[in-house]
C-alpha cells in the first residue's frame, strides 16, 4: 500500500515512515501540505496521514484542497496531530471527510489497527464524506486558527523562559566553576585535567568516522575504538599491547617473526615513518596515502589507507594518535569512473569511425553487388568479386561491433533460429580462439525460433568464447551446443527466477583453468576483470549479460578452479518460425518504377551509385547535395515529387531537419533516412510515424531497391 504522510517535524515524519514500512508499506513523505498536494497528484497515495499545523499549507487546508480535486477526494485522509483542543477539531476534520483524527502519540499497533480499519471500510464501499464549509463551520475554522495561534505564543513564551533559564544556570554554573577552581588543590587539578583528556579521548574515539589506535613510544596500541575491532575482527584484549602491523594483519608484520617493524621492507612503510617522525619530533601527518599489504579472512588484500597522526600527552607520557580510513572502495570507484569516462571517449570515437566506414562499405559493397550481377555465373572475374564482398560484409560486421560498443547500435530483433546464429558465426569462432583450442559446435536436430537481434546473439557468442580462449593459454577444447529446455519449478526455486516453460539453450563450455565461487558471483559486474592490467576491460561479461537480460533471458554459470567453466543461456522460445523472408530476398530481382524520387546524400561516391541504380530501375532522380539542396529542389519538384531518399549527417543543414521543413508543407511526404548509425532522433520518428523508415549503411543495391518499392506501394500516408 502506498502511503503519503505529510508531516512538517522530520523526527516525527520519520518515526511515521517507519512505522508504516515496517507493516510493508511505500512511504511517500512531504514536509507541508502543499507538498503533499503536490506528490498526491502525482503518485495517487492509497492512504493519506497529515499533521493539522504545518507552515504554509496546513492539514486542514490540505484537506479540503484533496476533497475539491475529483482524482483525489476518494483517497481516504487520516489526521494525526499533537494539536488537540477539544472535539472541535476533530469534527471539523471529519466535516471536512477525514476519515478520523488520531492524536499524538500513539502506540504504532493501534495507529495501524486505525489505518487497516479505514482501509477495510473504504474497500467494502464506506467512504469518508464532506459538504462544503457552512458559516459555523467557518466559524469553527477561524476558531481554530486563534486557537493555534494562541498554543504558539504560548509556545514561544514558553521557550523565551527556558531560554532566560538556561543563560541564568550557564551563569551560575560559570559562577560556580571560577569558585570551585579557587579553592581545588594543585593535585585535585592534576587529576581532573586527566579525566578530561580520557573523556575527550573516548569521545574522539568512539565517535569518529575512521578507526584510531592510540600508541606508546614502542608502537604498541595502549587504546583503541570500536570501529577498529570491528575492521579487523579482533577484540579489545587481543590488540592491546600489539604493534600497528600486527593489528591490521600486515603481510610483512606477519612474517617476520619480531613482528611489526622489523621485515625487510619495513623501512619503506609510511605508516610506520609517520609514526616514528611524529612521536619522536611532534610533527603531525594529515590524510597521507599509502597502500598496504593485508591479509583478510586468509587472503592477501591490497588496502589503500588514509592516515593521519598526532603527537598527544596522555597522564604525562607522550603518545601518538594514529587515525586510519580505509578508502579503497572509494579509490575503485574513481577508477572506474576514469576508465567509464575513457571508455565514454573511445566509444564516441568508435561511433565517428563506423559512421564514416559505414559511408565507405556502402560503396565497395555497392559497387560490388552492381559488378556480380553484370557477371554471368562462369565469369572467371566472378570469384575475385565475391571475394571483396565477403572482405566488406566482415567489414561491416566490423562496424557493427563498433556500433555498439558506442551504443549506436540499433537493435534490430527478428523471428530467427538460434542454430542458424551459430552456423554464421562458427568460422569467425575458429579464427577468434586459435589453432591450439579444439572448438565442438553441436546443433538441436530442430529448429529453435527465438525473437532475437542475430548480431547481438552473435557478440554473445564472440565474448564467450573469448573468454573461455583466455582460460586456456596452453590450449584446451571448447564446446558449444544448442537446445529446447524445459524449466521447471526446482531450476526456479535454485536460482530464483524464470518462468515453467520451454526455452531455446545455449550452452558454451571449455576446460579451462576454472573460477573461484567468489569470481563466479561477480563476473558479470561491470568493470570487474581477473586480468592483468591492459588485458581486459572488464565489460565483456557485462555486455554479454546485458545482452541476454534485453532478450528476456536468463545466463548461468558453473565452474571449479581447474574443472573449467560451463556458462547457459535461456532465452524466450517462439512458436514462429525463424523468418527467412530476408533469404529469400536476396535472391530475388528487384522490381522497378516510374515514381520520382529525391535523393539528398553529401558523399559523391554514395550518391552517383544510388542514382544510377535507380535510374536503371526506371525511377526518375532528382539529386540533391545537401539539405539546404534538398528543400530547394523539393519545393521546385512538389508536384512530381513521391519519396525521399534522405542521408541524415550533411552539411549546413541535416537530412532531419531537411525533412521537417518539407513535412510542414506535406505532412503526407514518405522519407528513407539513411546512415551509418540512427540517432536518438531518428528512431523516435520512425516509431511515431509510418511515413519515416530507416535503412542502415552499407547496404546493397538491392535493398534498396527493394525498401523503396516497398515505401512506394506501402498503403500508409
Amino acid at each position: 500500500m502506498n502511503v503519503l504522510i505529510a508531516e512538517d517535524n522530520a523526527n516525527d515524519r520519520k518515526m511515521l515512515s517507519c512505522t508504516l514500512e515496517h507493516y510493508g508499506c511505500t512511504v511517500i513523505n512531504a514536509k507541508n501540505g502543499q507538498e503533499g498536494l503536490d506528490l498526491a497528484k502525482r503518485h495517487k497515495p492509497d492512504f493519506i496521514v497529515s499533521d493539522a499545523l504545518m507552515p504554509g499549507m496546513d492539514g486542514f487546508q490540505f484537506l479540503r484542497a484533496l476533497k475539491a480535486d475529483p482524482e483525489l477526494s476518494s483517497i481516504p485522509f487520516l489526521f494525526y496531530s499533537a494539536v488537540y483542543t477539544g472535539e472541535a477539531e476533530e469534527k471539523l476534520a471529519l466535516s471536512l471527510g477525514a476519515a478520523a483524527f488520531v492524536v499524538k502519540p500513539t502506540e504504532p499497533e493501534e495507529l495501524w489497527e486505525k489505518i487497516n480499519g479505514i482501509m477495510e471500510l473504504c474497500k467494502n464501499g464506506h467512504s469518508a464524506t464532506h459538504h462544503s464549509i457552512g458559516e459555523d463551520e467557518e466559524n469553527l475554522l477561524h476558531e481554530y486558527g486563534r486557537i493555534v495561534a494562541t498554543k504558539l505564543e504560548e509556545k514561544v513564551c514558553e521557550l523565551e523562559e527556558a531560554l532566560a533559564q538556561r543563560k541564568q544556570a550557564e551563569t551560575d554554573l560559570r559562577i560556580l566553576n571560577e569558585e570551585l577552581n579557587r579553592e581545588i588543590t594543585e593535585r585535585r587539578r592534576a587529576e581532573n585535567s586527566l579525566v578530561e583528556q580520557e573523556q575527550e579521548l573516548a569521545t574522539i574515539f568512539e565517535n569518529t568516522s575512521f578507526f584510531m589506535l592510540l600508541l606508546d613510544g614502542d608502537r604498541r596500541v595502549r587504546r583503541l575504538n570500536g570501529l577498529a575491532c570491528k575492521y579487523t575482527g579482533s577484540t579489545v584484549s587481543d590488540m592491546l599491547g600489539r604493534r600497528t602491523g600486527n593489528v591490521l594483519h600486515c603481510l610483512h608484520a606477519l612474517e617476520s617473526s619480531e613482528g611489526c617493524g622489523f621485515a625487510q621492507c619495513c623501512q619503506e612503510c609510511v605508516l610506520l615513518r609517520a609514526v616514528v617522525d611524529t612521536y619522536e619530533t611532534g610533527q603531525s601527518y594529515q590524510h597521507v596515502e599509502t597502500k598496504m599489504s593485508i591479509s583478510v579472512d586468509g587472503k592477501e588484500q591490497i588496502i589503500t589507507f588514509l592516515i593521519s597522526t598526532s603527537r598527544v600527552m596522555v597522564a604525562h607520557q607522550a603518545m601518538v594518535l594514529l587515525s586510519l580510513q580505509d578508502i579503497s572502495e572509494y579509490k575503485n570507484l574513481e577508477s572506474q569512473l576514469l576508465h567509464a569516462q575513457k571508455m565514454e571517449s573511445i566509444g564516441t570515437l568508435a561511433g565517428g569511425i563506423a559512421h564514416d566506414f559505414n559511408n565507405i562499405l556502402t560503396v565497395i559493397l555497392g559497387y560490388g553487388d552492381i559488378a556480380l550481377m553484370s557477371m554471368d555465373a562462369d565469369d572467371p572475374h566472378r570469384q575475385d568479386v565475391e571475394y571483396i564482398l565477403e572482405a566488406a560484409h566482415r567489414a561491416a560486421s566490423l562496424a557493427q561491433d563498433l556500433l555498439l560498443f558506442s551504443r549506436k547500435q540499433i537493435s534490430d530483433k527478428n523471428n530467427t533460429d538460434l542454430n542458424m546464429i551459430v552456423k554464421s558465426v562458427d568460422k569467425f569462432l575458429r579464427r577468434v580462439i586459435g589453432e591450439d583450442v579444439a572448438c565442438t559446435i553441436t546443433l538441436s536436430d530442430e529448429p529453435i525460433p527465438i525473437f532475437a537481434d542475430s548480431h547481438q546473439i552473435e557478440q554473445v557468442l564472440m565474448n564467450l568464447a573469448t573468454n573461455a580462449r583466455d582460460a586456456m593459454p596452453e590450449g584446451g577444447s571448447l564446446s558449444i551446443s544448442t537446445g529446447r529446455i524445459q524449466l521447471d519449478e526446482e531450476f526456479i526455486t535454485a536460482h530464483g527466477y524464470g518462468s515453467i516453460g520451454m526455452y531455446a539453450g545455449l550452452t558454451v563450455a571449455d576446460n579451462g583453468l576454472g573460477m573461484t565461487d567468489e569470481t563466479c558471483l561477480r563476473i558479470f559486474d561491470p568493470f570487474f576483470t581477473t586480468k592483468e592490467i591492459g588485458k581486459g576491460t572488464g565489460l565483456g561479461m557485462s555486455v554479454v549479460y546485458g545482452i541476454v537480460k534485453q532478450h528476456d533471458g536468463f545466463i548461468t554459470v558453473y565452474s571449479k578452479p581447474g574443472l573449467g567453466s560451463t556458462f547457459r543461456i535461456y532465452l524466450p522460445l517462439i512458436l514462429d518460425p525463424a523468418d527467412e523472408a530476408t533469404v529469400d530476398s536476396i535472391n530475388k530481382k528487384p522490381v522497378g518504377g516510374t515514381e520520382t524520387i529525391l535523393l539528398a546524400e553529401d558523399d559523391e561516391t554514395i550518391r552517383n551509385m544510388a542514382l544510377s541504380q535507380l535510374r536503371v530501375f526506371g525511377y526518375e532522380v532528382i539529386v540533391a547535395i545537401d539539405g539546404e539542396d534538398a528543400v530547394q529542389k523539393y519545393l521546385e519538384n512538389r508536384g512530381r515529387i513521391r519519396l525521399l531518399l534522405f542521408d541524415v549527417i550533411m552539411p549546413g543543414k541535416s537530412g532531419i531537419n531537411a525533412y521537417d521543413e518539407i513535412r510542414k508543407i506535406d505532412p503526407g511526404m514518405k522519407v528513407i533516412f539513411s546512415s551509418g548509425y540512427a540517432t536518438d532522433t531518428i528512431r523516435q520518428k520512425a516509431l511515431d510515424s509510418d511515413n519515416v523508415v530507416l535503412l542502415s549503411k552499407p547496404y546493397l543495391p538491392t535493398k534498396l531497391l527493394e525498401m523503396v518499392r516497398s515505401v512506394l506501394d506501402s498503403g500508409r500516408s
